[in-house]
């Protein structure tokens, strides 16, 4: 049996090693030729502090935007920014047993090093396949337009994280994870008998109690829980399919994913968040969520399943016999959903289609708000480049932003600020500029982020959801 003081040692000469690996990408920041003399060797001595266990792991990524902006874009700088973006952060290995991740989309900001994943430590789970894919990511970078590293890695199914926000908010466990998340279909089950009761009468509540609530009237209160898996959804090929909510509601905010869990959860969160759903409806979709995850797939058969499951309880793996659930029922769920369109679907179209004028309560949905192609961005910021429109079209989703088209306008108009401040970050870097700073380009992007919150649209579109949710 070891005595305490050699497994101190040898504890100690662990902890040592790892991090002496974390500190690979520090010499090379120090030899990068570019930049004022010595400038290269403090903002090295600087990286370091990045690398520690308790730094804001989006500290770096402003450290990658750094090395370029100070450093120049030679072979050598752009190696360096990489190796710190890339970079596994030290960690205590008592106190956590994930990895902390920036959750800010706008970092880092230089495109170089946007889609690069961090290397995270080998004892945690996934930690093989996630070291792979960062290496994969230094010569080919993910899509990250729009995403932060934690969107990277939810998107490859890595779910298992503390995810940090730039101004050091957190952390917060992605929701892919959240214990209270993983009770909520045994919390409902042993609810289920009052909250049914409440709804339907003694005898519902008793089988409530029963089944998690799922017998009785399943009520959605505002949106449709349906999911969909399409291809070629902005930023995928053709041949990509993703997952996503079907509700503008639901997937407000929320980006596709490879992954349907992480679909499926955002739905579940969402009745509970904004749809003002009931207690079985909230209990059906936790069970359902359960089998879809124990279903494994991760195709179109996937949303047949989820759909039938959470609309009409059709069991994935009990009802049905562990069967995929018949194409005519499919196609009945997705014949009623195009044919009642939901209260989300409502309260959306009418806000998109009174983007120019006053909503009222009795508007109906049309296909045309009368204001085709109208900037409806109001930011004038041009430091480093000129503002980036946001072209009001029409129809379901009605911003466009670079081509990409989006269906509120927070979305939209952090978007146009995100494009805005990588074209400065260009500039900022480009060789012969004298005239714009990062930090400026920075700073403006805030300027454009708090300008989206208070555009006369952001405001309608709150205004009008909370209005039509009382209504509703």
């Amino acid at each position: 049996m070891y005595s305490q003081a050699i497994l101190i040692s040898l504890l100690t000469a662990v902890v040592q090693a790892r991090f002496g690996q974390e500190q690979v990408p520090i010499p090379a920041i120090s030899a990068v030729n570019g930049g004022n003399p010595g400038e290269a060797a403090t903002i090295a001595g600087a990286a370091i502090s990045d690398l520690l266990g308790g730094a804001n792991p989006c500290n770096k990524l402003k450290r990658g935007d750094q090395i370029l902006a100070q450093l120049g874009t030679g072979a050598d700088a752009i190696a360096a920014a990489k190796g710190i973006v890339a970079a596994e952060q030290n960690v205590n290995p008592f106190a956590f047993s994930n990895p902390a991740l920036c959750t800010d989309p706008t970092l880092p900001a230089n495109p170089i090093l946007r889609g690069i994943i961090p290397k995270i430590d080998p004892d945690f789970s996934d930690a093989a396949a996630i070291n792979a894919l960062s290496s994969q990511t230094l010569d080919n970078p993910l899509n990250a337009d729009g995403k932060s590293i934690a969107d990277l890695f939810t998107e490859n199914g890595f779910t298992d994280f503390r995810g940090i926000a730039s101004d050091g908010t957190g952390a917060v466990v992605n929701p892919g994870n959240n214990n209270n998340n993983n009770n909520g279909g045994n919390n409902g089950g042993n609810n289920g008998g009052n909250n049914g009761g409440n709804n339907g009468g003694n005898n519902g509540g008793n089988n409530g109690g029963n089944t998690g609530g799922d017998t009785g009237a399943a009520d959605f209160g505002l949106c449709d829980p349906s999911m969909d898996f399409v291809g070629g959804r902005p930023g995928r090929n053709a041949d990509e399919s993703t997952f996503l909510p079907i509700d503008p509601l639901t997937k407000q905010g929320q980006q596709e994913a490879l992954n349907p869990n992480i679909i499926t959860n955002r739905i579940c969160d969402q009745l509970t968040n904004v749809c003002q759903s009931n207690q079985a409806a909230k209990d059906r979709c936790r069970s359902c969520q359960a089998q879809i995850q124990a279903l494994g797939t991760r195709d179109q058969s996937t949303a047949d399943a989820w759909n039938s499951c959470v609309n009409d309880g059709v069991q994935v793996d009990g009802g049905n016999g562990g069967a995929t659930p018949a194409a005519s029922t499919t196609a009945a769920v997705a014949t009623t959903a195009a044919a009642i369109p939901s209260q989300c679907t409502i309260i959306q179209t009418v806000i998109n289609n009174n983007a120019g004028a006053a909503p009222t309560a009795t508007q109906a949905p049309s296909g045309n708000n009368g204001n085709t192609g109208t900037n409806v961005q109001s930011f004038n910021g041009s430091v480093g480049a000129p503002p980036v429109a946001i072209e009001n079209v029409g129809g379901s989703r009605p911003f466009v932003v670079n081509g990409d088209s989006f269906d509120n306008f927070g979305a939209a108009c952090q978007r146009s600020c995100d494009v805005q401040k990588n074209r400065c970050a260009n500039a900022a870097n480009s060789t012969g500029s004298q005239n714009v700073k990062v930090s400026e380009c920075e700073a403006q992007q805030q300027a454009c982020s708090q300008n989206c919150r208070t555009n006369a649209i952001a405001r309608k579109e709150k205004r009008f959801i909370k209005v039509y949710k009382n209504r509703v």
